[in-house]
């Protein structure tokens, strides 16, 4: 009975009648197994909610999306990922909605929130000049917090946050492309069907901290005058965390576990609230370069293991 159950799953498998099951097991697999693969290639677990057939997903997410494609299929209408163009890749003209939504988030609300919120805590920082302690404040403390106002003119200033916070932007760009590819089991590392890491390549993390590494000396040394200030303590808004631009690790620490692994992340209420209320964040140039062109990728069919999200990005 089992012979037969598996000469009838598998009828092109070639072995005599009579043949041990063993034979016919193997040739079943044999051919069953390149079917299996391709139905995983646009499954990658970091896109999970947008996979072609996933049940439930669609009403959770408040409605009807546009989903990647059930197999490797070619398009040539690509303009947000037009390196996939001509290939076999796993978007599609209409997942770029969901592409372009995504990626908006973080252009939007998610970076922009990050530099309202150092914003706002500077103006509690600033409401300390109206209290009686400040009145009642030595010299050297009033200098103290004077210096820390001056710390975050630097920091907010866009000659400075600009080239960091487009790189960032640059480098969601590059991992939203992420979702077209149909080898991604190549570039991350899994655990019981969850991406635990994405290779992103060493060279992101340079070029990366190249980008940022002048807002994150204005960040730290706003931390220090900050850590000085007795004053700058009694403001009633916590301090923003900027540990992430202290050094080039961190920061590729951070931008792999914040945007690498969540690339569809929807911005939180806070963010959206702190994003409006925020001014200009020094990256909206370039946010409204790339969220009107392409979302470039390169590097398609690299076997290295590590992907440049930034190139892929730009």
């Amino acid at each position: 009975a089992a012979e037969a159950a598996l000469r009838a799953a598998c009828p092109g498998a070639r072995c005599g009648r009579g043949a041990p099951v063993r034979c016919i097991v193997c040739l079943c697999l044999g051919r069953l197994a390149p079917v299996a693969a391709l139905d995983s290639q646009c499954k990658d677990p970091l896109f999970e909610t947008h996979w072609y057939g996933k049940p439930g997903y669609a009403s959770k997410l408040g409605g009807n999306i546009e989903v990647l494609n059930s197999i490797p299929t070619v398009k040539t209408g690509l303009t947000l990922c037009p390196r996939y163009n001509g290939k076999a890749s796993c978007c599609s003209e209409e997942f770029e909605q969901e592409q372009s939504k995504y990626f908006g988030y973080f252009r939007s609300f998610i970076f922009p929130a990050k530099v309202a919120r150092i914003a706002l805590h500077r103006d509690s920082v600033r409401d300390v000049l109206n209290t009686e302690g400040y009145i009642a404040a030595t010299r050297v403390e009033r200098e103290q917090l004077s210096l820390a106002l001056e710390r975050f003119n630097r920091v907010l200033h866009p000659a400075i946050s600009g080239a960091c916070l487009s790189a960032l932007l640059t480098y969601a760009a590059g991992v939203n492309c992420f979702a077209c590819r149909p080898d991604w089991f190549a570039f991350v590392s899994l655990e019981a069907g969850r991406v635990l890491r994405v290779h992103v390549h060493p060279l992101v993390c340079m070029d990366l901290w190249a980008a940022c590494e002048r807002f994150g000396e204005a960040t730290a040394l706003l931390r220090q005058a900050l850590l000085d200030s007795a004053l700058a303590k009694q403001a009633k808004r916590e301090a923003e965390n900027l540990e992430m631009f202290l050094d080039q690790q961190s920061l590729c620490d951070w931008a792999h576990d914040t945007i690498a692994l969540h690339p569809f992340r929807r911005p939180t209420e806070a963010e959206r609230e702190a994003a409006h209320r925020g001014g200009d964040w020094g990256g909206e140039a370039t946010a409204r370069r790339l969220g009107a062109r392409r979302l470039q990728d390169a590097g398609f069919g690299d076997t290295r293991g590590d992907i440049d999200v930034l190139e892929e990005g730009r």
